[in-house]
């Protein structure tokens, strides 16, 4: 199992010695380290060209017998990109800077991380059941931290769907309800689909998972809710940022 670039028992005790997770300890180290170029790239091919991503990222990370990042960038960038959403969302609709910090802080802190550490969490729990793993790997373990960096790069793509592009079509959303109602809910149901979808191609790159299937079936629950939410349920009013 040497081959398999997985956390095992003797990397984890080494990062309890050691303390701090690599990518927390880059994160209070000197900036000049950090390599936003290549956080960039990843960020743009997550949005294009998903399976791309991941591929490069395999072969990055198989030769370093940890999955989880060491490098900080990609969360810096992230955080960026929901506090300036988050500005321009409140200069838009006129917010006071009460309203400003309000907004920005259930951007980051409760639609990132706080759903981040939830879902996680979660995948972690269940994906380290030996039911989802093969024989020769039931001494392996999947990473927390790789379990948080796949949801950052699935909430990537919400990002780009509801934080940016829903913002961009705010006009066209406005012009007519059932305008307004069709791309709304095509918005919120395709970027909670496709987040799952990121989501599964992370944890199949994996070679020590099987039966991940499972992983797409709430791409089909969100499939329904669209067809459901056609005939009146206005998804962006549910979710909409503005009422933060």
């Amino acid at each position: 199992m040497s081959e398999l670039p997985v956390t095992t028992q003797d990397l984890e005790n080494k990062t309890a010695k050691t303390g701090l997770p690599p990518v927390l300890k880059r994160l209070f180290k000197s900036h000049k380290n950090l390599d936003f170029e290549t956080a960039t790239w990843e960020m743009i091919n997550l949005v294009f060209k998903p399976r791309k991503a991941y591929r490069s990222l395999y072969y990055q990370r198989q030769t370093r017998n940890r999955w989880s990042r060491d490098d900080p960038s990609f969360f810096i960038l992230q955080v960026g990109l929901l506090f300036i959403s988050s500005l321009v969302w409140s200069v838009v609709y006129g917010h006071s800077f009460k309203g400003f910090i309000k907004m920005m802080f259930n951007m980051i802190f409760i639609d990132f991380f706080a759903v981040g550490f939830i879902v996680a969490t979660l995948f972690w729990a269940t994906l380290n059941r030996s039911f989802f793993k093969f024989r020769s790997a039931q001494n392996a373990h999947v990473e927390w931290a790789y379990c948080f960096d796949v949801h950052c790069n699935a909430f990537l793509v919400v990002w780009c769907l509801l934080y940016l592009v829903q913002f961009l079509l705010l006009p066209a959303i406005n012009l007519h309800r059932w305008i307004g109602l069709f791309i709304g809910n095509t918005l919120y149901c395709a970027a909670f689909g496709q987040y799952f979808v990121l989501t599964f191609y992370g944890y199949s790159q994996l070679p020590i998972l099987k039966n991940v299937n499972f992983i797409l079936l709430p791409t089909m629950v969100f499939a329904g809710v669209y067809l459901v939410s056609l005939f009146g349920l206005e998804l962006s009013k549910v979710f909409q940022f503005h009422s933060y």
